[in-house]
């Protein structure tokens, strides 16, 4: 695969939903009070806009607009003091100029900008002593920052291949998802070379979850599964199918549900984590997903591009409660302020 899925999905997905943009359309400017930080505000990173905006957290008004530092988004995270972190794919095309711009709460301009080591960041996460870990897709490492600092302390790159998702288990164990050699890779702390490498039932990973019983889960994008691991990863890995469609982001919930969002059939599907069997399905306001985020309070948004919108939804609804489609143009990425 010689470009990151994501990316490729979203470029179809909206030029068949609008018959073809190339982001050059003007977007209605934001309210000029449209800076501010709060618990619980969800940011969105627009691909096609180069924007990243910040909405209240039942969306109903907008209350951040970024645009300085930001060049095709294509992941966000906040740290606990919600600083807002923007990976920067940079122009897909010809040689690649990625970054990851860094924002204090409430500011318009990037307080420091990460260049060192970061070459198609594809997802971000931070991990023991607040160090931040990113996965760089074209340089199919995962580079390693201190607090407050931009440049590189550690590289993991062995069995590193077309990482695409990051997750840390409860003894602070790093897992890597490589879409390119259909394995999951997982690496002790401090450690450089894999303690161990999954590769049973798995397909193009593109998404990993860990519940609060320890148990790994892993979205399979073109096998239509997702695999579990046992807590302790040496049981047969299980597998859920019923429901599952070209399945992208999953999350595992504090109600010992497992969040599914699935591109192939535009829903979200939702299962037990204790018999892993599926017990309800949401569709409304959901059509050419990319991503999807849960709150703290259990609101859940997905990202839609057909046509560009976030839809929000109750911790137990089907329905959408509200829907954002002011100034997005082809979200990607979410990331909620904690």
């Amino acid at each position: 695969m010689s470009r990151p899925f994501l990316v490729a999905l979203v470029a179809l997905a909206f030029a068949a939903c609008s018959g073809g943009r190339d982001g050059t359309l003007p977007l209605a400017a934001p309210p000029q009070d449209a800076n501010r930080a709060a618990a619980g505000d969800v940011y969105v990173a627009n691909w096609y806009g180069n924007t990243v905006n910040g909405y209240s957290a039942n969306g109903k008004s907008q209350v951040r607009a970024l645009t300085s530092g930001i060049e095709y988004p294509n992941a966000l995270v906040l740290d606990k003091y919600a600083n807002l972190y923007v990976g920067n794919y940079g122009q897909p095309s010809g040689s690649l100029t990625s970054s990851v711009a860094v924002y204090a709460p409430g500011a318009t301009q990037p307080t420091r900008t990460i260049t060192n080591g970061i070459y198609g960041p594809y997802e971000m996460r931070f991990g023991p002593s607040g160090r931040l870990y990113v996965a760089n897709y074209g340089a199919s490492n995962v580079t390693i920052y201190a607090p407050g600092s931009s440049t590189v302390l550690q590289t993991i790159s062995s069995e590193v291949r077309g990482p695409e998702a990051l997750a840390f288990d409860s003894s602070d164990n790093l897992y890597v998802a490589n879409w390119s050699n259909n394995t999951v890779t997982m690496y002790a702390p401090g450690k450089l070379s894999p303690t161990k490498t999954y590769k049973k039932g798995i397909l193009t990973p593109v998404s990993l979850a860990i519940d609060g019983g320890g148990n790994l889960y892993v979205s399979n994008h073109h096998a239509n599964t997702v695999t579990v691991y046992g807590s302790r990863h040496k049981d047969m890995p299980r597998t859920i199918a019923d429901g599952v469609r070209r399945p992208l982001t999953i999350i595992s919930a504090p109600s010992k549900e497992l969040y599914v969002l699935n591109y192939g059939n535009n829903t979200v599907s939702v299962y037990s984590e204790n018999t892993l069997s599926l017990v309800r399905v949401i569709s409304d306001g959901i059509a050419c997903p990319t991503t999807m985020a849960l709150s703290k309070s259990g609101l859940l948004y997905v990202a839609n591009t057909c046509p560009s919108s976030v839809s929000i939804y109750s911790s137990s609804g089907s329905k959408p409660m509200h829907s954002i489609s002011r100034n997005l143009d082809g979200p990607v990425a979410l990331g909620i302020a904690p």
